[in-house]
This record gives structure tokens, sequence and C-alpha cells, in this order.
């Protein structure tokens, strides 16, 4: 198994970026979900209310603050004295960006294989699957099996370098899957086929054991 794919998704429920090596500690890459979009009653929102988030992209450049890339491809700062008046045009909602830090350890990484990916491809041969659609941090590649091979992980702990992995639970999805990206359009079919034949889940949270940095190409291997 190897490491196939590495994302990093600095504001969240906004599309990420893909990297080619992230350092990876208790809360996740460095990095990921640092900033969140908020409402206009100053709660944390997502793509599920406010649909226009998924077609905005972020990179992170400081170790607080995002650059959002907009459908028209116009970039700013999530710091920028106007980022919320600009946000709020792109997505047809009034939002503010505001600070986040992760808080859930024991679901750090989003994990994916590329198995996975092309069962649900041929499941869904109308549908465009793309990995944007399911927002993973990892996606490892050449994993023995067919199907849905990380749903059978659970309780199970992996290596990749330094980095040490406990899975702890499958990722329960929901209408975000369904939103358009830069990349797919909107198609409410993933998510019908989803829960019925799945169960609503696809993919799997792990926990950080012991943090590492991680590259594409990285092989994996099973500690247990």
């Amino acid at each position: 198994m190897r490491v196939d794919q590495l994302w990093r998704y600095p504001v969240k429920s906004v599309g990420g970026e893909p990297l080619t090596t992230a350092a990876i500690g208790a809360y996740g890459i460095d990095g990921d979900r640092v900033v969140a979009v908020r409402d206009e009653r100053d709660e944390v929102t997502w793509a599920g209310a406010i649909p226009g988030l998924m077609r905005v992209r972020a990179v992170a450049v400081d170790a607080d603050v995002a650059e959002l890339v907009l459908p028209d491809g116009e970039r700013f700062r999530s710091d920028a004295p106007d980022a919320d008046t600009r946000l709020s045009a792109a997505v047809n909602a009034k939002v503010t960006l505001a600070g986040h830090r992760p808080d859930k350890p024991d679901a750090a990484l989003h994990v994916l294989t590329s198995t996975a990916l092309r069962s649900l491809d041929r499941a869904l041969p109308q549908s465009a699957i793309d990995v944007t659609r399911f927002r993973p941090n990892l996606v490892l590649d050449g994993v023995p099996g067919t199907g849905f091979p990380e749903h059978d992980w659970l309780g199970r702990r992996m290596a990749i370098g330094e980095l040490r992995l406990r899975f702890t639970e499958g990722c329960d999805r929901c209408v975000m899957i369904t939103k358009e990206t830069p990349t797919v359009p909107h198609d409410r079919a993933v998510l019908r086929w989803v829960a019925r034949e799945l169960g609503n889940t696809l993919g799997v949270y792990a926990a950080v054991e012991s943090p590492g940095d991680v590259r594409v190409g990285d092989e994996a291997r099973w500690l247990d």
C-alpha cells in the first residue's frame, strides 16, 4: 500500500488543496480546518446549508490564514478587511470567517482508498466520481481486496513512516457529497447509492497515535 493523494482543507466546508508532503499531528494535517465559516447567527455553518461553499477552494498561506479561490478565479486572504463581504457575495449568503481549532482527535484524519473510489465509479457510471466530493485527507492505493476495504479496518493500526494511525470509525455521509465542486456537478444519486448500499458510510476516520511527516508515494504498512 502507498499514499496516493494528500489533501488539506484550510477552511471548513470549502474545497481544499492537494499536497505532496504534510506534517501530521494529533489533530490531523497541519493547517487543516484552521478557519471556519459562520452564518448570520454567528454559528459555524457548512455546505449543506450553503451549497456555494463547495465551489470555493482554499489554500493555506500562514498558520491561521487561508487564501480563498472563488469560482471565477478571484483570490483573497481570509484575514483581508473585505474577506467576509467577498465570500458572502460569492456564496449568496451572509457569512463571516473566523479562526477554528479542530477538536476531534479520534477523527483527526479522513482516509479513503482508491479501490473504494473505483468501486463507486463502477457502481455509478452516470455520475462523476471525483475525490473532491468526499474530502479525504489521505487516499491510499495498492490496497488488497475489492469494494470498500477500509470499512474493515476499524480497530487496526497502520504505520506510514513515523506516523502511526489507529482507525476509529466509519465516515457517515451527508448531502455534502451531492454538491457541485469545481470539478463535478450536483448529483443526488451519489448519496442515494451510498445510503442504500453502504449504510451511509464511505471512508474511515483515524486517530494519530504518533505524529509524522508523510509524502505522496510513501509506503503504508499494517502494525496489527
